[in-house]
């Protein structure tokens, strides 16, 4: 009786109903299942969670300090210092005088991120030195989302569709890198998850109403982007469940915008145009110099074209995982009715990268500007895996015709097919994944797939394959520290703070004297990052004679010269081709 039970359950049809979030197990299922987590997933989760901690932070001195990290560093120590002011109530914490002088310092990043990096640096630095210290923040957000993943996986697609997911999210090899990088990308595309998983669940329970309009409050704490996220959320909410999300709307709607002003001090005074102010800074940003297939864009210049979010996108993932992507596109379309959160993450990804390509929007930076993209594209690969599971057998009819019985033997072998290709298709994931970060190790922010010839291929055909000053790591570190004592050191397309902060932390020796004010300099340290090249970068890059390249499988990324005053004099009559992408 039990085995018949089951086997009802699983062959079920879906009833086609409005409780999309009830499906699970795989898309023809309609039973009703909880939330609830059964022991088997509890220990998956934490071993989930601590070995993603483990691997990134063991990993995170592999990187560079970059160049986010140095512009946050400062105010991020300064709004936990204020916020020790608060909980002591001493220094006048409330004081439009003490809340401008700390939360005034680049205040296009709003509270988030700098209190977590602060309170993390406050907390663990002199355990773990400055630079573990405030990464540990984007690594936790980098794990906690691989668990919201899974979670919301489990409950509309099953467990193997949720394994394959969390796979396929955390071996990208651009979105582990970021992991590692103490900056507001890895912490926004938590806040995206956050806020989804709760929208989803207040559908089901108004409890969770009420703490998804606090975590879009912090949302909207954290980066401008998830300011959008309304706009995913309830055109998906109106068309699916038109009678289940008023809860949702009122909270984020009239909760979530106090918890903002609440939790974002600067916005205690002069709230109204402070927040225009804020807006208006990201309306009138100048777009950051890039180099896109061979040309400069930006600064003053063209902008970048429409296609940069899809091209960079298509280009920065494994081959495979775009597969299990177009796949998920395709089960998703196939089971808009019986399982529209697929069509919610379709939408998620299509929005995404269609408002990044928009003429208004910024293009620069690799994929860091439209990341939370990549969240959507992983759940779809997710659906993908089960689309091809529940399809594959019929595509491929001729070569299991010879394995087809009659009777009970028929559900056997389904059964069997259902639990093996899971495994299958998990193993392919974690295989290339791993592959794929293991070729672009300590360098993934720089990774490109096959379809342009990795970072070399990039790099030949015009491609920005390093932006963020990470490259400059302890391999080039220990080469500035043999340099002659007291030589005078010129960093190009590289951020000056980056280098004031290491010596403050003893990565390089005190007698270096990194960008002083006045020529000539000894060394030259030049980041390949070409949408920054002006005529003396290009002078060094095409006619000087490199003393030390720094290179990933054939790209250069760093580069060292000697210079002096010959240098100086050589640059400013220096002519740039017109094929390098600078009009004369």
């Amino acid at each position: 009786m039990e085995e018949s039970s089951e086997k009802t359950e699983r062959t079920a049809p879906c009833s086609g109903d409005d409780s999309s979030l009830s499906v699970s197990h795989n898309f023809l299922s309609s039973s009703s299942e909880t939330w609830t987590l059964k022991k088997g997933d509890i220990v998956f989760l934490l071993l989930l969670f601590f070995l993603t901690q483990a691997f990134v932070l063991l990993s995170c001195l592999d990187y560079g300090l970059s160049w986010d990290e140095a512009y946050y560093y400062e105010p991020s120590r300064s709004a936990a210092r204020w916020l020790s002011d608060l909980f002591l109530l001493r220094n006048r914490p409330f004081s439009r005088e003490s809340i401008d002088q700390v939360w005034s310092e680049i205040r296009e990043l709003p509270s988030v991120v700098k209190i977590s990096l602060g309170i993390s640096h406050a907390m663990f630095s002199p355990f773990l030195g400055p630079l573990v210290s405030l990464r540990i923040p984007s690594a936790l957000a980098f794990s906690l989302t691989l668990v919201l993943i899974y979670i919301l996986m489990l409950k509309s697609f099953g467990r193997g569709a949720a394994a394959f997911s969390v796979s396929a999210y955390a071996l990208m090899p651009r979105i582990f890198g970021h992991a590692h990088i103490a900056a507001s990308e890895t912490i926004t595309v938590f806040m995206h998850m956050a806020v989804m998983y709760c929208f989803l669940k207040g559908m089901e329970r108004p409890r969770w109403s009420v703490a998804l309009g606090v975590v879009f409050g912090l949302a909207l704490n954290t980066k401008i982007n998830c300011l959008f996220l309304p706009m995913i959320l309830l055109p998906w909410a109106h068309l699916y469940h038109r009678k289940k999300y008023g809860n949702n709307f009122f909270s984020m709607a009239f909760l979530s915008p106090l918890v903002m002003i609440l939790t974002w001090p600067w916005l205690w005074h002069d709230t109204f145009r402070r927040l225009l102010e804020y807006i208006a800074f990201f309306i009138a940003h100048q777009f950051t110099a890039v180099f896109y297939f061979g040309q400069k864009y930006n600064y003053g210049s063209t902008l970048a074209p429409w296609h940069y979010p899809f091209i960079l996108a298509v280009l920065t993932i494994p081959p495979l995982f775009l597969f299990f992507i177009l796949t998920g596109v395709a089960g998703a379309l196939q089971f808009l009715r019986k399982n529209p959160v697929g069509a919610l993450f379709l939408w998620g990804a299509l929005f995404t990268l269609t408002l990044s390509a928009a003429p208004s929007s910024p293009k620069y930076d690799g994929v860091r500007l439209f990341i939370p993209a990549f969240l959507f594209l992983a759940l779809l690969a997710g659906v993908g895996m089960v689309f091809l599971q529940k399809n594959l057998p019929v595509f491929l009819g001729a070569f299991f015709a010879g394995f087809r019985t009659t009777g009970n033997s028929d559900f056997r072998i389904s059964e069997k097919w259902n639990r093996i290709f899971p495994i299958v298709s998990i193993a392919l994931v974690l295989t290339t994944g791993i592959f794929s970060i293991g070729i672009s190790h300590p360098f993934p922010l720089s990774y490109f797939n096959i379809f342009i010839g990795g970072i070399r291929g990039a790099y030949k055909k015009g491609m920005e394959t390093t932006y963020w000053g990470e490259a400059v790591n302890s391999r080039v570190l220990d080469v500035l520290n043999e340099l002659p004592t007291s030589s005078r050191i010129k960093t190009l397309a590289l951020h000056d703070e980056v280098f004031n902060l290491l010596q403050d932390w003893g990565k390089i020796r005190r007698d270096l004297q990194i960008n002083p004010s006045d020529p000539p300099y000894d060394y030259h340290l030049l980041l390949v990052r070409k949408g920054f090249f002006a005529r003396p970068e290009w002078c060094l890059y095409l006619s000087w004679n490199r003393l030390r390249v720094f290179d990933h499988r054939g790209a250069p990324l760093v580069i060292l010269f000697q210079t002096g005053e010959r240098f100086e004099n050589s640059w400013q009559t220096f002519s740039v081709p017109v094929r390098e992408g600078i009009k004369r």
